[in-house]
């Protein structure tokens, strides 16, 4: 039988490119176990390939910095929250602020790699990285953003066309603020575990629901008032 050989280069680059994609996977997923376990600072490249089983090198050869591959961390990770918040809202009516604060929240606050990911996305990921790359990162996270915003636009009575986008940027500002108060370092979660200082203790899912219930709701407010 005479080799199908107009077929073969094909079938080893499909062979190649899928191999690729799962070392991609390989390399996301040790990333975000390192992460779990370890403080930003303390992840190193060398680790996450040594978690992965991959020569160091070949970690480097599918981001440059460890910068590169925490952005695409962050964009995997609100992919798949967006994509939760989506199948939770389809064939759902209109809902109303405290009804959509609490979809939002209960659905983001289970995703620990997201919420202490984007607190560190703006004092560390985004600088070190160069303008290429932040470029590139920008456009993803607009695109992500701008879909989700439509879509909270169609199901939330409080928003109007437009304004969906501005409502999940305040929305990441809530939950960068609220969990650096949330998660103190050990010595000050130790002070504030005084009984005088107890109003200074912040339960972060609980603070975020009732803050932006409070956001959507003024929102809702007419707009000549």
């Amino acid at each position: 039988m005479v080799p199908d050989v107009a077929r073969a280069p094909g079938k080893k680059r499909a062979r190649a490119e899928a191999d690729k994609q799962q070392r991609r996977a390989e390399i996301l997923r040790a990333a975000a176990e390192a992460f779990a376990k370890l403080p930003y600072a303390a992840v190193t490249m060398a680790e996450v390939a040594r978690r992965a089983g991959l020569a160091k090198g070949t970690v480097y050869l599918y981001h440059a910095t460890k910068e590169s591959l925490f952005l695409q961390l962050v964009i995997e990770a609100l992919a798949r929250w967006f994509a939760e918040v989506e199948a939770a809202l389809r064939g759902a009516g209109r809902l109303g602020p405290d009804e959509l604060a609490a979809l939002l929240v209960e659905t983001l606050v289970v995703r620990g790699d997201l919420t202490r990911l984007l607190p560190l996305l703006h004092p560390v990921l985004e600088e070190n990285i160069d303008e290429a790359l932040a470029l590139a990162f920008k456009q993803r996270l607009g695109e992500q953003t701008a879909a989700a915003g439509e879509l909270l636009e169609r199901r939330c009575e409080a928003l109007a066309p437009g304004e969906g986008v501005r409502f999940l940027l305040r929305l990441h500002a809530l939950v960068i603020g609220l969990h650096a108060m949330a998660t103190p370092s050990p010595t000050v979660a130790r002070i504030l575990a005084r009984p005088e200082l107890a109003a200074l203790r912040i339960d972060f899912a609980a603070e975020l629901q009732a803050t932006v219930a409070a956001l959507l709701r003024g929102w809702a407010v007419p707009k000549d008032r």
